[in-house]
């Protein structure tokens, strides 16, 4: 089925995503309706869109395919904008338009800490203040490729919130690639590989298969991400080889206006990487087996990024996996028609890939076949990290830390798009990712992100030739540490909002 996605309708980081190694994150709070109204009138015009973005990226592929280098080609700031339900209300949107929202955004994320395994050390109480708040209502997303044009643009919006001084800065946070690992998260693995495809706008590159993007990446309907549009249908289509092709009925959620429009889902993560790192090594010396390994069977890929499945020719075979990380010696690996190529299916019992491993709790694939059903729980993700890499060396003296207060805070800023968080978002938390019993009783929960009152949770690692499974006991090295969900309008919404 072919449908019209209105690219210049729709805010840009949700389909096409910054990819700006550089971002920021302002959280504003409204005391006064007609000045906030004011002020989004007045900004309105900058919100960049999916068209917008996908012209640059066009370019920008164009420029650097010509000259063989990154050096000289095109530059570019991005802002845009979202906001929650309590910014909603300030906006003086009718009672009966608040209520049409879904339970999820209306509450927020604070209050729904229990259903997504927000509890122990990750709980509210001990959030970054004053995330979680009420007193949340936008959230400005800044994103560049220059560190200075970046500053640029938000002392420019922070000079033009001077003349509404009802509108308060509660929080401001940076997200930035890291210099020495560029695209890797702080535990050190490739980040921000799997992303879905989307219909009517993703490019079909695989010539084997018209319903996938680049192999491995399958094509669906554009309402799973933004309103208004065709939605999956999770049911298989026995005559269909993959998720169901079929268009299902159209994405609603609120106000009619919501159209365009899509959910958005901010954490912030912070990640121990002093524990992350001893645990790998413990656990790869107690086993008998390299480090690298020891850390790709807990995320389901290698530092690389070089998937764990399908790493080399005798990757069926569990004993023949590679002690070192194979991406650094055969790059082609990482070549898009690899990277993702490859399903969970054919290792229904985790002696590859375990059930519980990182990327197949977050996104099971095939796994006992039901991936119709699955691909109407994806989400776009747009995370980026925060806070300075882990130095052993310098361990103590972190002067550019995220906070002052840790000295090590580091971590992910996470965002994901999508449009129903309870279908979406909080269902991979909640029945993937916390599940100990999940695809198979006994599986454990998700060893990078999954949260446990008792502060520590089992995984158990099958092993090759009939020797017994390994049981590890896993501490956490993710905490929640402040989130909240946002609405994220069309330009036409925006326009509504501000009068």
């Amino acid at each position: 089925m072919t449908y019209k996605i209105n690219v210049k309708n729709i805010q840009g980081n949700i389909l096409t995503g910054f990819s700006k190694d550089f971002q920021s994150f302002m959280f504003l709070k409204f005391t006064d309706t007609v000045e906030a109204k004011r002020w989004l009138k007045d900004i309105t015009p900058e919100v960049a869109t999916v068209e917008e973005l996908q012209a640059f990226k066009d370019l920008f592929k164009l420029t650097k395919k010509r000259r063989g280098t990154e050096l000289g080609t095109v530059q570019a700031t991005w802002m845009n904008l979202a906001f929650t339900h309590s910014g909603l209300q300030a906006l003086d949107v009718s009672q009966h338009e608040l209520d049409s929202f879904p339970e999820a955004f209306k509450a927020g994320m604070k209050a729904r800490a229990n259903e997504i395994g927000d509890v122990g050390t990750s709980a509210p109480e001990n959030w970054i203040e004053p995330l979680g708040s009420k007193d949340i209502h936008a959230l400005l997303i800044f994103a560049s490729d220059s560190p200075i044009e970046l500053r640029k643009y938000i002392m420019r919006h922070a000079t033009i919130l001077e003349s509404y001084p009802s509108i308060k800065i509660e929080f401001l946070e940076d997200g930035m690639d890291r210099a020495d690992q560029p695209g890797h998260e702080h535990f050190g693995f490739k980040d921000g590989i799997s992303q879905p495809g989307i219909r009517n706008f993703t490019q079909p590159a695989n010539p084997e298969n018209p319903d996938q993007g680049i192999p491995g990446q399958d094509l669906l309907h554009a309402g799973e991400f933004v309103l208004g549009y065709p939605s999956q249908i999770p049911e298989a289509d026995p005559e269909h080889d993959g998720p169901n092709p079929n268009p299902g009925e159209n994405s609603h959620s609120g106000p009619i206006w919501t159209v365009d429009g899509s959910y958005l889902v901010f954490r912030r993560l912070r990640q121990d990487v002093p524990a992350f790192r001893k645990f790998v090594e413990h656990t790869a010396e107690k086993l008998g087996i390299s480090k690298d390994l020891m850390g790709a069977k807990i995320v389901g890929r290698y530092a690389s990024g070089a998937p764990l499945e399908s790493s080399d020719a005798q990757s069926r075979d569990a004993a023949m996996l590679p002690q070192q990380d194979p991406g650094l010696r055969c790059p082609f690996l990482l070549d898009d028609k690899n990277i993702n190529n490859f399903e969970f299916g054919e290792d229904e019992e985790g002696k590859i890939v375990p059930r519980a491993s990182h990327i197949r709790k977050t996104y099971p694939r095939d796994q006992g076949g039901e991936e119709s059903r699955t691909q109407t729980h994806r989400m776009l993700r747009r995370g980026i990290q925060f806070g300075s890499s882990y130095r052993p060396q310098i361990e103590g003296f972190y002067p550019h830390g995220a906070d002052t207060e840790y000295p090590q805070d580091r971590g992910l800023l996470f965002l994901s798009y999508q449009s129903d968080i309870e279908r979406q978002f909080e269902f991979v938390q909640q029945s993937w990712v916390n599940n100990p019993d999940f695809p198979e009783k006994g599986d454990g929960q998700d060893p990078i992100i999954a949260q446990s009152p008792a502060g520590e949770f089992k995984m158990p690692l099958p092993t090759q030739g009939g020797c017994p499974v390994h049981t590890l006991s896993i501490k956490h090295f993710v905490t929640t540490t402040g989130g909240e969900y946002f609405f994220q309008p069309s330009i036409h919404a925006l326009c509504i909002l501000a009068g």
